[in-house]
């Protein structure tokens, strides 16, 4: 469906920096929604703005326009001190600011995406230098946008309360898991992944960025308890490492779980929805997130879902996971034990999920 009321030629400009090296969170949003944009609005003019040259993208962003203009040294001080010029330059009918951050001065009308107001309700889960810029100019900003999206209904109360955003601004979007997330039944190819990431039969899985919002530590606590009970399965933890992770493996020492968690690392998104076909449980007992987007692809693909009780998972997946308090590492585990222990479930679970 085409975009109605603006022109047949609109040229559209977006904050191309999240689609910058290895995608996850913000990277896959904004490169899903642009290639969706693109496909729905052939005959618009797409400009794509960074600090550092975007390289070759997939087939289906290829008709973007890179826009040069180039200073690698600090994103946020070329997206205050050089960006607003080249948006000048370039004329765009509307700007989108996919990440929460956009020039204070802007030449151009722009929608600015805020994934969440974590950054206000939950200070301890971000970098102290993200405090120091982000928290001062994210309400201005919310002010000079002429519109602002959010992903969730839980999100948008938040946003709404802590930014003083008038209801008429912001709108809650949902994201989706995308279409190509879907069961694997391909043996070989089951076996390849399974070859690749020395993967065990029976195995927890998790994805995403590893850092302290993931409670992952928490999760682990969860885990040696299922190992007490006897159960054989691995965490498998795929994902890039974030900040504030250093005590994490000494957690894990501590605990003697060093044979029970394996470490993947980034894993291309055209091979996920083989290792979310595989996985036992797909466990997300996130502490707080604006969305959510694994649990969904989880689900898309068949596998049954652990989420917590929290923020928008709760509103996202109620119905369709077990829902567990993050806080609680008994609750976490017992969730764990109940699924792993009812096969019935779990067949239920994957099939609401879908």
């Amino acid at each position: 469906m085409r975009v109605i009321g603006y022109e047949r030629t609109m040229k559209l400009g977006l904050d191309g920096t999240p689609l910058l090296g290895q995608r996850s969170g913000v990277g896959n949003y904004t490169g899903r929604l642009l290639g969706a944009l693109m496909r729905a609005n052939p005959d618009w003019q797409y400009d794509l703005y960074s600090n550092r040259p975007l390289g070759e993208l997939e087939p289906e962003l290829a008709g973007a326009r890179q826009v040069a203009a180039y200073w690698p040294h600090s994103r946020w001080l070329w997206m205050q001190l050089f960006l607003p010029a080249v948006i000048q330059r370039s004329r765009p009918s509307l700007c989108h600011f996919t990440n929460s951050l956009a020039p204070l001065w802007q030449p151009r009308p722009f929608v600015l995406t805020i994934h969440d107001a974590s950054l206000f309700l939950y200070r301890h889960l971000h970098p102290p230098a993200r405090h120091l810029t982000m928290r001062l100019i994210l309400p201005i900003l919310a002010r000079r946008a002429a519109a602002i999206i959010t992903v969730s209904e839980h999100a948008r109360q938040e946003l709404q309360r802590v930014l003083g955003i008038p209801a008429g601004k912001i709108q809650a979007i949902h994201e989706a898991a995308p279409d190509y997330f879907r069961p694997v039944t391909d043996a070989d190819n089951l076996a390849y992944l399974c070859q690749k990431y020395q993967l065990p039969e029976k195995f927890l899985l998790f994805v995403g960025t590893l850092e302290p919002r993931k409670n992952l530590t928490r999760l682990v606590r969860a885990l040696g308890e299922v190992r007490k009970r006897g159960y054989p399965h691995r965490l498998v933890l795929v994902g890039p490492p974030g900040w504030l992770m250093d005590g994490f493996a000494q957690e894990i020492e501590r605990l003697e779980l060093q044979d029970r968690v394996q470490f993947v690392g980034y894993v291309p998104a055209e091979e996920l929805p083989g290792l979310f076909s595989l996985a036992t449980v797909f466990t997300f007992p996130s502490l707080y997130e604006g969305f959510g987007l694994p649990p969904l692809e989880a689900m898309a693909c068949g596998a049954p879902v652990l989420t917590s009780n929290r923020s928008s998972l709760a509103e996202i997946c109620a119905g369709a996971a077990c829902l567990v308090d993050p806080e609680d590492e008994e609750s976490i585990a017992a969730g764990l034990l109940s699924l792993l222990a009812d096969e019935e479930w779990r067949r239920e679970l994957a099939e609401r999920g879908r």
